[in-house]
């Protein structure tokens, strides 16, 4: 009797209320993550957090149903004007909105806000903002309180809340995984949910603004390099570092890959100085540049904490610095590149997505470096980040780059959605082909007196090993993709005429080398030294020797491994394309 009891008092709740409730709640995030989702910006991670989210408003008008209208309609109101700041941003500018651009909204004053809006408000977003009100009105004027017995409401409460706690409760719990690191778990699930894209949004602001003041105040105590000298300090310069992202040099034509991914850097191929045996100590980004930009290497890994970094060399020797990126900067991730950006004298930060599975393209660091080259300061140096070709692959490129398709001949061992991806990797290898080349053809149109330099900060795996098919890079099972990266020079006349590295290239273009050492190389090429400079780790200096090329995690010492007594096994260096047999004749494969 009791039994039947409780199924038909279960059938007395009100489902089509519930539904009615939940089509209100989710229209406030679930409306632009469909916009989001459906133009192709991003993946379905932001829906499907939307789709969970929007369960949290159900508590309080399951456990006090007699205040359910009003309580939905104090909820939708803050829902509304918070998901106006997402909905506003993606109409004006057509990309997702994330917490990065709270950082350029907190560090705005009020002018700069009016001037904001009188120079981007149009009309259209009047009849637009009464249309995206008048939905949820309508929904709300429609909701009815949800009947049904206490014990219902509070066990569909209890699984409201569990569904949203769920990242904290199985990183916490389940997975015994600390505190600290769960609750950011759980902050990077609600954040795609209005209204804590603001909320979380502002809490990962001042946390990462402490950890960077931090890292700045340390950094502006450190004393400066002793006995630094230029010899270059007479003479107006320009120096320019472009840092790739994730580029395998054997994917790139200019490098003898067998498809056309490189037709801009070998239309100028007679201008660079293309070096063929140079590698990136890390896999991953942040720890790679930690070491790129700084003293420290494999085997000291924290000397960039303890010794300046290459922005203070270049501050020290008198030039005023740049830093122009498009990478994600302000994530708690990235709060090192954040520290590194902060060190120049300007920032250019583009990049304001939520996450790297987003349309942005490097095309746009092309206008800000331009802007700067034109700029009156005699002494420049111009840090310019890529997002390059970071996976996913195709959003890295426009439509107009999708040079390679199903049509194209693909190596013979992948199946049709390796083949896609396997495409998409070169399609982006041939769009940062025409970033870096323009950028390269804007210096030299400006006709300033300096030179480039543009390496990758790591490699990238994508299908190239038809006996051990993979995607990405992974740093316990290191391959040649992983750690191989293009690094070229390429320098205006004026600068050539007196560097005379022409003379040497024959010999240093061949040259085994980590990008662990490049400081030592950029002070060479500028011209600069100082106490504790080594020639011998410049790959450009005559008196370069081989050092070991260490690569894997500095915490485990004894697991690093040097690439001079354990290389890799390379593929041909003609095209990896449709030649598995004789790959698997000769026996080169990336395994290890």
């Amino acid at each position: 009797m009791s039994l039947l009891s409780n199924v038909s008092s279960l059938k007395s709740f009100s489902w089509s209320s519930f539904g009615l409730h939940y089509l209100f709640f989710f229209y406030f995030s679930g409306l632009y993550q469909i916009i989001i989702f459906a133009s192709g910006q991003a993946g379905g991670v932001g829906l499907r957090q939307a789709i969970l989210m929007s369960f949290l408003w159900f508590i309080p008008i399951l456990l006090i149903p007699r205040y359910t209208r009003i309580f939905t309609g104090i909820i939708g109101s803050f829902l509304w004007v918070t998901s106006l700041v997402s909905m506003g941003y993606l109409a004006l500018y057509g990309q997702d909105f994330s917490q990065s651009v709270l950082y350029i909204i907190f560090e705005s004053n009020l002018s700069e806000g009016s001037e904001f809006l009188e120079s981007y408000f149009s009309w259209w977003m009047l009849p637009a903002l009464v249309i995206y009100t008048i939905i949820p009105f309508f929904i709300w004027k429609k909701t009815k309180p949800m009947e049904g017995l206490y014990k219902q409401r509070l066990l569909l409460a209890a699984s409201a809340l569990f569904i949203i706690s769920w990242p904290l409760f199985n990183s916490a719990v389940l997975k015994q995984e600390t505190f600290e690191y769960s609750a950011a778990k759980q902050m990077d699930r609600m954040e795609p949910a209005a209204p804590w894209h603001i909320v979380m949004g502002y809490i990962k602001y001042k946390s990462q603004l402490r950890d960077i003041e931090k890292y700045l105040l340390a950094n502006d105590n450190l004393p400066p390099l002793d006995e630094l000298k230029d010899k270059n300090a007479m003479t107006p310069n320009t120096l320019v570092l472009v840092i790739g992202e994730s580029t395998n040099r054997q994917r790139m034509g200019i490098y003898g890959y067998g498809r056309d991914t490189t037709p801009g850097l070998k239309s100028i191929k007679d201008d660079l100085l293309i070096f063929e045996q140079v590698y990136s100590p890390r896999p991953y980004t942040i720890e790679t540049l930690q070491q790129v930009l700084s003293f420290a290497d494999e085997k000291h890994p924290d000397l960039y904490l303890k010794r300046p970094t290459l922005m203070n060399i270049m501050k020290q020797a008198g030039y005023k610095t740049y830093w122009i990126t498009n990478q994600q900067t302000q994530t708690k991730r990235n709060t090192m590149l954040t520290t590194f950006s902060k060190q120049a004298d300007e920032q250019v930060y583009l990049n304001n997505n939520r996450m790297q599975d987003s349309a942005q393209y490097d095309g746009v660091v092309i206008k800000p470096f331009e802007k700067i080259l034109g700029d009156t300061a005699a002494k420049k140096f111009i840090v310019i980040h890529l997002l390059g070709t970071h996976r996913k692959y195709h959003y890295r490129y426009p439509d107009s780059f999708a040079f390679f398709n199903k049509n194209s001949q693909s190596p013979n061992w992948l199946s049709s959605s390796q083949t896609d991806e396997y495409n998409e990797y070169d399609n982006a290898i041939r769009y940062n082909d025409f970033v870096v080349s323009t950028l390269i053809k804007s210096f030299k149109t400006s006709r300033e007196h300096g030179f480039l330099v543009y390496f990758s900060d790591h490699g990238e795996e994508v299908y190239d090993n038809p006996q051990h098919l993979f995607a990405g890079r992974n740093e316990g099972a290191p391959s040649s993709p992983m750690y191989t990266i293009p690094f070229m020079i390429w320098q205006s006349e004026s600068w050539k005429n007196h560097s005379q590295l022409e003379s040497e290239a024959s010999t240093m273009v061949h040259r085994s080398y980590s990008t662990s050492d490049f400081i030592y190389t950029w002070s060479d090429l500028a011209g600069i030294t100082f106490t504790g400079f080594d020639a011998s780790r410049s790959i450009v200096n005559p008196s370069f020797t081989n050092h070991p090329i260490w690569i894997g995690n500095p915490k485990k010492q004894k697991k690093l491994r040097d690439l001079q007594k354990q290389p890799f096994i390379e593929l041909h260096k003609s095209s990896q394309v449709g030649r598995s047999e004789e790959l698997e004749a000769s026996g080169k494969t990336y395994q290890i």
